[in-house]
């Protein structure tokens, strides 16, 4: 009897994304969603060092699973270069998957762009900007049917734009949302990077009842002495209700990190117990964190 054993092919370890496209159609918006969702991203690297960086960054001293390079067509030798850059990948580092991103946006949307931000064309030297826009267009026309995937940014707003990439190319697609949790004392002013506030001033202050007020709200008995009580039940319904709405509709926009600050008069107790009752829920792709910015202040 005689047996075969069928080759197996090696399966890719390294994803490579080639961010290009037109100037103005959002390849930046692109690199940045990218970087959120774990990949090592590059932007403007000169395309004859695209396969010597990719052999450098697959190395065992870097070991970067996920790297996405952003190329910008410029000098008259892109389209040769970048051909033969691509082959060179394919052919040399059988460890990656290389993919092709063209951004892509109509020439009036590109005009449009360009017009409000002031910024120079990479094509736009001795010539008009729309003599650039078509030039570029021509140089890429070739690139664009060579890729895997173009995004048309005429149709996507960049919640949409954000929402694609990290569906399609996060290798975890229930990515977490990171919440930074900081209690606060109005008294020591708002917490400056906050994206939602919560003010628990009007609840029943642990301070004014002498036995406790020592104690802060780390501790089990202002925990208990607060949640003891109706009205702080109520409004921790209701504060948690609309913050896991708020919290979806982050995560559904493509947010990767919000911070939430909760506020009292010190920032000891109250704001300190909601800190705390919050750093142990469990929701899903949430991941709490907490600091309390103001304990040790009074």
């Amino acid at each position: 009897m005689i047996e075969t054993v069928a080759h197996q092919e090696k399966k890719p370890t390294h994803n490579v994304l080639i961010v290009t496209g037109l100037s103005g159609a959002g390849k930046t918006s692109v690199m940045r969603t990218l970087e959120d969702v774990g990949f090592y991203c590059v932007d403007n690297l000169p395309v004859p060092l695209i396969s010597t960086f990719l052999k450098l960054a697959f190395h065992d001293s870097a070991r970067f699973a996920k790297v996405a390079l952003g190329i910008d067509a410029r000098g008259e030798q892109f389209l040769s270069n970048f051909i033969n850059e691509i082959n060179n990948v394919k052919r040399d580092i059988a460890s990656c998957d290389l993919k092709i991103i063209f951004v892509n946006a109509r020439e009036q949307t590109i005009l449009k762009r360009f017009q409000e931000t002031r910024r120079k064309h990479p094509l736009c030297d001795g010539v008009s900007l729309e003599s650039a826009i078509e030039k570029e267009k021509q140089l890429m026309e070739p690139i664009m049917s060579l890729a895997d995937v173009t995004l048309d940014t005429d149709i996507l707003n960049i919640h949409e734009l954000r929402s694609m990439i990290r569906t399609r190319f996060a290798v975890d697609p229930h990515q977490e949302l990171v919440v930074n949790v900081v209690s606060f004392g109005f008294k020591h002013g708002v917490p400056s990077e906050s994206n939602l506030v919560y003010d628990v001033r009007f609840l029943p202050n642990p301070y004014f009842v002498p036995a406790i007020k020592a104690y802060d709200g780390r501790t089990e008995i202002i925990q208990q002495f607060l949640f003891d009580q109706a009205a702080v039940q109520e409004y921790w319904q209701r504060l948690t209700d609309f913050l896991r709405y708020s919290l979806e509709k982050f995560y559904q926009e493509g947010r990767f990190f919000v911070t939430v600050a909760i506020g009292c008069t010190g920032g000891k107790h109250r704001s300190v117990t909601f800190a705390e009752k919050l750093h142990k829920e469990s929701w899903p792709h949430i991941r709490f964190l907490v600091t309390h910015r103001d304990l040790g202040k009074e």
